[in-house]
C-alpha cells in the first residue's frame, strides 16, 4: 500500500482519510463564502436568496457576475459600504472561483511519494493551468477562502 494511503472501509478506493477531509473542508469553507457573497447580494438587491435558491441554477461564476452587476448598478446606494470595497471583495471572489474549480475538477493520482492526492490539468491559457494539491496546499486555499469569508462577512455585517 502506499504512503499515507488508507483504504475507506466502505470502499476499495485507495484514499487517504485525512486528506480527503481536508478536501470536504475546503469545499465547504468555500461554500460558506459563496453564501456570504449571496446574502451581500441579498442585502443590495432584496430577492437575490429567492431567484439564487428556486431560480435557475448558477454557477460561481454567474453569482460573482450577479455582484458585479449590483455594484455597477446605478440603484445601488453605498453609504453603508463603498463601491470601492464591493469591487474588491468581487475580484477576490473571481479569483478564488478559479482556485477552488482548479481543487474540484481536479482527479485523483499517486504522488512520486506514493502519496494520493488530486491534480489539475487543463488548457495552457487558464489561470491555473496544471498543478498538484498535495496536503500543503489544500491548507493553504482553506485559509484564502477563511480570510475572504471573513473580509466578507465584515462587509456583510456593516450592511445589516
Amino acid at each position: 500500500m502506499a504512503k499515507g494511503t488508507t483504504h475507506h472501509s466502505t470502499t476499495r478506493v485507495p484514499v487517504d482519510d485525512s486528506y480527503a477531509a481536508l478536501v470536504g473542508k475546503a469545499v465547504y469553507v468555500f461554500a460558506y463564502y459563496e453564501w456570504t457573497i449571496i446574502y451581500t447580494i441579498e442585502y443590495l438587491r432584496k430577492g437575490f436568496v429567492s431567484k439564487y435558491s428556486r431560480g435557475a441554477s448558477m454557477t460561481s461564476g454567474k453569482v460573482r457576475q450577479e455582484l458585479q452587476d449590483t455594484i455597477n448598478s446605478p440603484h445601488i446606494s453605498f453609504a453603508k459600504v463603498s463601491k470601492q470595497e464591493l469591487q474588491a471583495c468581487c475580484d477576490e471572489f473571481e479569483g478564488l472561483i478559479v482556485k477552488r474549480n482548479a481543487l474540484i475538477h481536479a482527479h485523483p493520482v499517486t504522488d512520486s511519494d506514493g502519496s494520493q492526492i488530486l491534480a489539475y490539468q487543463t488548457q495552457i491559457t487558464k489561470p491555473l493551468p496544471d498543478m498538484k494539491w498535495p496536503k500543503t496546499e489544500v491548507e493553504s486555499i482553506i485559509q484564502e477562502f477563511d480570510r475572504a469569508a471573513c473580509s466578507a462577512g465584515t462587509l456583510l455585517d456593516r450592511l445589516r
